[in-house]
């Protein structure tokens, strides 16, 4: 125990010769934490705040059916709609050209008399209807056939994703039916009390028929909705933590080019001694910059804008994740600085490795926006291991229990990592005997 303290000290003494660079490794993830979740926020979790999408809207209408539109697009809180541009009324052939110039991305026009069309389609269609319905027998004359065309317009730029054109086409749709619908009723209605003039049609209750009821099971009180902030905290962090390789792997080829490895060995300790010291020190370097970065996400991400993180309630586990995805960090470090034989080496394959893994993991972007494939990737990942473990804690109320195969995963990973270079190193040495 006195061999690994002593290794330990030798350790810390050398991190504290380098206060500027201590001081990279916490400042840094911070800094890229804060900026990397504005880049995403202001990206597709844009979608979750008013006002979001703007689309260009002419009303020529100026009825029911323009106005019902206009205002259930507003209180949809999805889109922003624009209806000068410059202080200039948006018209269809100033809509066409802004569309064309990629200035902007979706314009809906709702030409003239649209309303007073489809009102004519309907007065016929329930004219119609109520007369075969109340005098069967009798061969009225058919009520005449409206075939003016109703148009609305949608402009799309080309570069509009394919998924959210069909949402966007699918919610107008859906806001024609429902306005279609209700002039139907009010059609109705109306005819019917020429008959009946106490005649009420319930539109509230059938409106009410089907509702939509939202379960969590894992529990509505505990459940936190994701953000941008939810998966950039964690994900970076880990990314800086695993990032460490680069210092991790400097210290020991330096030791060993330097001359102070060998002189280490002239004193009876094994190679584990070493490597486990070096992981001591780089452990708590790596749980400094998890805990400043949790306080980032807690108190500087608020100040841009930005939702809060939300650790949920299990801090044992998070303290325990922590520590596992440290140790899979550092023992993926000890290796490559092991089997490296020079700094550039090292540096680069550490380097990009990491950013391999951070893309496969499911860092950089969720990896319920990849593909089948990618996803299959992503499972055999450590960074994706420790992301999901944190994930399920911050979000999903999970137990230890619950994160224990994320746990074991990063364990064995460390386990392999440290057994491959203290084999590396014992049928290596730096001197021979």
């Amino acid at each position: 125990m006195f061999k690994f303290f002593a290794a330990f000290r030798k350790e810390w003494l050398i991190l504290e010769r380098d206060l500027a660079g201590l001081m990279l490794l916490f400042v840094m993830p911070m800094v890229m934490v804060i900026i990397l979740s504005m880049v995403q926020e202001m990206g597709w979790s844009t979608i979750s705040k008013e006002p979001l999408i703007p689309v260009l809207f002419i009303n020529n209408d100026q009825d029911s059916l323009g106005n019902l539109m206009e205002s259930k697009l507003v209180g949809s809180k999805t889109f922003f709609l624009v209806k000068h541009i410059d202080s200039i009324p948006v018209t269809k052939e100033i809509a066409f050209q802004n569309i064309k110039d990629g200035e902007y991305q979706i314009a809906i026009v709702i030409s003239e008399g649209t309303t007073r069309k489809m009102r004519a389609k309907i007065q016929s269609m329930v004219t119609k209807t109520i007369s075969s319905l109340t005098m069967p027998t009798l061969n009225f004359p058919d009520a005449p056939t409206n075939t003016d065309s109703i148009e609305v317009i949608i402009y799309f730029d080309p570069s509009v994703n394919s998924s959210f054109k069909k949402l966007f086409t699918s919610a107008a749709h859906k806001l024609k039916a429902q306005i279609e619908s209700q002039m139907v009723l009010e059609t109705f209605q109306y005819e019917l009390r020429k008959m009946f003039p106490d005649f009420t049609i319930p539109v509230d209750d059938l409106q009410q028929t089907v509702t939509f009821t939202e379960i969590f099971p894992s529990g509505e009180e505990n459940v936190l909705l994701p953000s941008t902030t939810q998966h950039n905290v964690p994900s970076w962090a880990i990314f800086a933590m695993f990032f460490i390789v680069i210092p991790l792997t400097s210290s020991i080829i330096k030791e060993r080019d330097e001359g102070s490895l060998i002189r280490i060995m002239t004193i009876p300790v094994s190679y584990l001694t070493i490597f486990m010291a070096k992981i001591g020190v780089y452990l708590i370097v790596c749980f400094i910059q998890f805990v400043l970065m949790i306080l980032a996400g807690i108190y500087l991400l608020p100040l841009f804008d930005m939702p809060p993180l939300e650790l949920g309630t299990n801090y044992l586990g998070v303290a325990i994740m922590v520590i596992v995805t440290s140790m899979a960090a550092l023992g993926y470090g000890v290796m490559i600085g092991t089997i490296a034989k020079t700094h550039q080496q090292a540096a680069a394959f550490g380097a990009v490795s990491i950013i391999i893994l951070a893309s496969l993991g499911g860092l950089w972007v969720p990896i319920y926006l990849m593909g089948t494939f990618m996803r299959n990737m992503a499972s055999y990942t450590p960074l994706n291991w420790a992301h999901e473990g944190f994930i399920d804690l911050f979000l999903r109320g999970s137990t230890l229990l619950d994160v224990f195969p994320e746990i074991a995963k990063l364990l064995i990973f460390f386990g392999v990592t440290i057994s491959i270079a203290a084999i590396y190193r014992t049928l290596k040495p730096p001197i021979s005997a």
